[in-house]
């Protein structure tokens, strides 16, 4: 809720796999357990654990390569995995009666490579509203504005064709997308790497303020160890590894 404290920050830094119990505690809401990725009997990510808590934001490092998008597309439901659970409060979209179209409706990935209708950008962000998973939600301008004005995008862009906008404001624009739905994790992979250092720290603070204000949680890829540093509750290191993936790291 508005004005909650966020939690001390802690730091783990390992191959992915977490270091907590193997069950998931009562304030768990994104939990991983033995998450597996193949792909022509070559291993790209060995077993993960992990609990994302509410409100908790973590960062997932490492070289390029190392397997971080591969991670959060497992997660979203877009890479099958081998073997391995991901639940969202309890409940595995693979074997529950949470559909994935449900699931992705409130575990939002969004892509370093935005994805946009040749559309204006109202017409991206109302799209957003138009699938039986909004249940009724409606597009609200107003805040849609309000997190314009937080991410320093100028309201003459709502006309505007969404693809036409520079990488950086397409990369804004989609943030703002994901945050106007209500989600209740965040899937991000790189999300200012096209960004100048003053957009990068407004995105980096709205973050902060929805994580603090109403609970979102996040998991956040990115090479930027200072990034980590300053946004994420905890961090976990991911190694490239080799062909057979020994390391235990993911390889892809």
């Amino acid at each position: 809720m508005r004005g909650a404290m966020r939690r001390p920050r802690d730091r783990t830094w390992g191959f992915g796999v977490d270091s907590r119990s193997t069950q998931p505690d009562a304030d768990t809401l994104l939990s991983l357990r033995g998450l597996t990725v193949a792909r022509n009997g070559r291993v790209l990510m060995q077993p993960v654990d992990l609990d994302v808590q509410r409100g908790e934001m973590i960062a997932v490092t490492g070289p390029s390569g190392c397997g971080k998008s591969t991670l959060l597309l497992t997660i979203a439901g877009l890479i099958d995995r081998v073997d391995g659970l991901v639940s969202l409060d309890g409940e595995d979209p693979s074997d529950s009666e949470l559909d994935w179209p449900t699931f992705r409706r409130r575990v939002v990935l969004v892509q370093q490579t935005p994805a946009l209708l040749d559309a204006t950008v109202r017409a991206n962000l109302e799209r957003a509203f138009a699938y039986r998973t909004a249940n009724g939600s409606t597009y609200s301008h107003d805040d849609a504005q309000r997190l314009f004005d937080r991410m320093r995008l100028a309201s003459a862009y709502f006309s505007e064709n969404a693809r036409t906008l520079s990488v950086g404001e397409q990369q804004r624009l989609c943030l703002i997308r994901a945050l106007l739905v209500g989600p209740a994790v965040l899937l991000l992979d790189e999300p200012t790497s096209a960004l100048d250092a003053e957009s990068a720290d407004a995105v980096e603070a709205v973050l902060k303020e929805e994580a603090g204000w109403r609970g979102l949680s996040a998991i956040v890829a990115t090479h930027d160890r200072a990034q980590a540093d300053r946004l994420c509750d905890r961090v976990i290191e991911l190694e490239a590894s080799s062909a057979g993936n020994a390391s235990g790291g993911p390889g892809a």
